[in-house]
């Protein structure tokens, strides 16, 4: 089954009604009719929770509860799992941020799909698939 790990941008996408917002919807409709399995990073979920607290914690809650009611798993960070230190390695060989980093190293761990939108943080990071929204 295929498989996507949203990254920040592209949920904010959704949730903030910008360009890709459709794609983004139709790719978590997939995930919750389960003919794609879908994941997010703790870290990406942190970050998003962050930006939507600034609006209102009414609103950062309820997306939450959103994005997890598609059926999206996240995926923790676990001390003894690999994950995190190819986000370190992956953020020190490329200019990303540490929730990209985490975003991307969830996707090659996972064999999935990162989801994300038109930034150029992820090129030239080897073997990892991407979904542009």
């Amino acid at each position: 089954m295929p498989g996507f790990v949203f990254d920040s941008q592209s949920v904010l996408k959704l949730y903030l009604g910008e360009a890709g917002a459709e794609e983004v919807g139709r790719l978590l409709r997939q995930v919750q009719q389960g003919t794609s399995d879908g994941w997010i990073s703790v870290v990406n979920l942190a970050e998003i929770y962050h930006i939507l607290l600034r609006k209102s914690r009414d609103v950062a809650e309820e997306k939450e509860r959103s994005l997890k009611s598609f059926g999206v798993r996240v995926v923790p960070v676990d001390p003894t799992s690999p994950l995190w230190k190819r986000a370190a390695s992956l953020k020190a060989e490329h200019s990303m941020s540490l929730a990209d980093a985490f975003a991307a190293s969830t996707a090659l761990e996972l064999g999935a799909k990162l989801v994300t939108g038109a930034d150029a943080d992820f090129d030239g990071v080897a073997r990892l698939q991407l979904e542009r929204v």
